[in-house]
């Protein structure tokens, strides 16, 4: 799985999808067949085949629905899906990022599904609590739990035992040590240089927010009301780790989460946070890893969630809304899980599943162990604008020297604060 990324015209489209209610057509009525709905995600890499299968098992589990899926890039699907609702050709059920959520329901994309909850088809006592809230928008609840997972910190056992370091670190504290006495940093030869601790600051998980977050400090207030970029808590935690950078060299700057997997992956880096899509190709590699919760800062122990959700068309018919119902209530069966968990490594999204149906596979069992998970950007419907625009080039002129944590984060604070204001 590859996060998808915020689809930025979302609210442009509105009257689109809003405008459809009118104009489409009931296709269910009276018919006597299963009834058929449309599924798009985009899982595309070594999870395919396991969405692929659960769905196979689905369609052979029952015969009164059937679902069609399509599998394509993330980039693909923020492209076309809302063109596609326009259009009366969009997916009964979408599968897609929780940063993408206020966007599409505020532009009425998608249907409410309280009645999933309040009927008891799905319970949320035992639902990833991050998802659910990921789901819910001005009381109501619009969709249900895909995938959930959070950052965990990978480290390398055999650079960690080559330094003397006993196992990962238990504080953040520890971390910025740990990572300063594992950097081999070769001015003029970064090809063969070693790197502490990887933090990548576009096209991953948001490192730097978790860093923030461990001190005290954030991007936007829960609540959304402002930004926090300026406040001293965050001030502080960027300075001291854009000196870790600059001056320590603990990790390249400016570098892509790919850039970031294909060091950890090379035997080149120590210490990298990410989720559990990652472990393959670190198996793959070779390479002797162990897997530990983000350590606490000086005021949390926090990790980036992640949250993969379903969803469905404001304008499916009931019979379709209820066919869908039907799918979500399988694909989060303590049975469906299991499989899922033990052959992609992500934790289940039932709470109730104990550890030891999951015990097969390491990275699902590790991965359950996340301490703190939280949203990047919640609830916002200028998240990519806030990120893309505004965090992301601070963070790179930090570490490029190009200006004081102090002055850059003041600054980037405003122009959040700016876009909050016209939001």
């Amino acid at each position: 799985m590859r996060r998808p990324k915020i689809y930025t015209t979302l609210l442009a489209a509105s009257v689109l999808v809003l405008g459809l209610a009118a104009c489409t057509e009931e296709t269910d009525g009276g018919s006597t067949g299963p009834t058929k709905i449309t599924f798009w995600n985009g899982f595309t890499d070594a999870d395919r085949p396991h969405v692929e299968e659960l769905v196979r098992r689905f369609n052979e589990s029952q015969s009164d629905v059937i679902v069609e899926m399509t599998i394509q890039p993330w980039d693909v699907i923020n492209q076309t899906l809302l063109p596609a609702y326009a259009a009366g050709e969009g997916p009964t059920i979408i599968g897609i990022g929780a940063e993408s959520f206020a966007g599409y329901v505020s532009a009425g994309a998608w249907a409410p599904v309280d009645e999933v909850y309040d009927e008891g088809i799905l319970d949320t006592a035992t639902l990833p609590a991050a998802s659910i809230e990921a789901t819910t928008y001005q009381g109501a609840r619009y969709g249900a739990p895909m995938v959930a997972a959070a950052g965990m910190l990978y480290y390398n056992k055999s650079m960690f035992a080559e330094a003397g370091l006993p196992g990962p670190p238990e504080t953040m504290q520890q971390l910025a040590e740990y990572a300063t006495r594992l950097t081999d940093y070769r001015e003029g030869d970064e090809a063969n240089s070693k790197y502490g601790f990887l933090l990548p600051d576009h096209g991953a998980m948001p490192h730097w927010a978790v860093l923030l977050w461990a001190d005290g400090g954030g991007v936007v207030a829960e609540d959304n009301s402002r930004s926090l970029l300026g406040d001293p808590a965050s001030i502080k935690a960027a300075e001291f780790w854009t000196d870790l950078v600059i001056n320590k060299h603990i990790s390249p700057a400016g570098m892509s989460g790919v850039e970031a997997d294909n060091l950890f992956a090379a035997g080149r880096a120590a210490m990298v946070i990410n989720g559990p899509w990652s472990s393959g190709a670190f198996t793959q590699a070779g390479i002797d890893y162990g897997i530990a919760p983000v350590p606490p800062g000086s005021a949390a122990q926090v990790c980036a969630a992640v949250s993969v959700n379903m969803h469905i068309d404001a304008n499916a018919t009931e019979a379709e809304k209820r066919a869908a119902f039907k799918f979500f209530e399988f694909w989060n069966s303590p049975e469906s899980q299991i499989y899922w968990a033990v052959n992609t490594g992500f934790p289940p999204t039932r709470t109730d599943v104990p550890a030891s149906a999951v015990a097969e596979n390491p990275t699902s069992a590790a991965f359950s162990q996340a301490v703190g998970a939280r949203l990047y950007l919640q609830g916002l419907t200028m998240a990519t604008q806030i990120n893309d625009d505004v965090v992301i080039p601070t963070i790179q002129k930090m570490t490029r020297g190009e200006g004081s944590p102090a002055e850059l984060m003041t600054a980037a604070a405003a122009q959040v604060d700016a876009l909050l204001a016209s939001g």
